[in-house]
């Protein structure tokens, strides 16, 4: 029995590293937050950035043709009361409602829960259709980046109401940074000063790079491995050349020296 060449076809598989580095900014949405500080009665601001549902449907679909999103449903409650045969898309708790998605890449599944909340973060007592349905669509996209594609949007996400400054990245995440940007110049030969310079640039950091927020050092994390990974494919195909021509070199009219 012959075998056709699409059915010998395999399947690309990515690493969690490889998705977590993707480049994403064009599809990122940003989403910004009102607080009063309750120290100084002063009402503060900060940005929460988001995929986009769409796009991470179309790279989930590119990246396994057969990945698949489970929304899951809970028995419906009325009056307190469960009515029997009908299920809905959100979980009602006395705490509140909740929805729950599964994302399924190359056979690995991911399971995020969300409460339904508001545009403040805040948890509804009563949502709508549009509500729910919105949360679910947030839910998709958690439980995506569980997989690693925009994992790196999360770093922070969770801000308690009376915050003040923004948090800094920990002295181990800098070490990490400085050890992936350290290795990127020892394989691509350039200095880590221009590494470090183009990183502040592309990623419009503002703060030192010792001195990282936990959202900026987000960026620069995802920006070195993206720098990391591409630099050790190049050095891969490199060093797989070298040895082509070596064995050329030692190949004299089908006999070896």
């Amino acid at each position: 029995m012959e075998w056709s060449a699409w059915s010998m076809t395999e399947k690309q598989m990515h690493t969690f590293e490889e998705l977590y580095s993707k480049d994403i900014k064009e599809y990122v949405e940003k989403l910004k937050k009102t607080w009063t500080d309750k120290k100084t009665n002063k009402e503060k601001s900060f940005e929460l950035s988001y995929l986009s549902w769409t796009y991470g449907w179309r790279e989930m679909k590119r990246i396994d043709p057969d990945a698949s999103e489970k929304i899951h449903e809970f028995p419906l409650v009325s009056n307190g009361a469960v009515i029997v045969g009908v299920t809905v898309p959100y979980l009602q708790t006395p705490q509140g409602f909740f929805v729950k998605n599964t994302v399924t890449i190359n056979g690995r599944s991911e399971t995020e829960i969300l409460p339904v909340l508001d545009n403040s973060n805040r948890p509804i007592t009563n949502p709508t259709s549009f509500q729910i349905n919105t949360s679910n669509k947030r839910c998709f996209v958690k439980a995506l980046a569980k997989h690693g594609l925009g994992l790196y949007l999360y770093v922070g996400e969770d801000i308690p109401e009376d915050i003040v400054p923004a948090e800094l990245a920990t002295k181990e995440q800098l070490d990490m940074l400085s050890v992936i940007l350290d290795k990127v110049a020892e394989l691509t030969n350039t200095e880590i000063e221009v590494l470090k310079a183009n990183l502040v640039q592309k990623n419009n950091i503002s703060s030192k790079l010792d001195e990282l927020t936990k959202d900026e050092y987000g960026k620069a994390l995802n920006y070195a491995n993206q720098l990391k990974i591409a630099a050790e494919k190049r050095s891969k195909l490199k060093e797989s050349n070298s040895i082509l021509a070596t064995k050329n070199d030692d190949v004299e009219w089908g006999k070896t020296k």
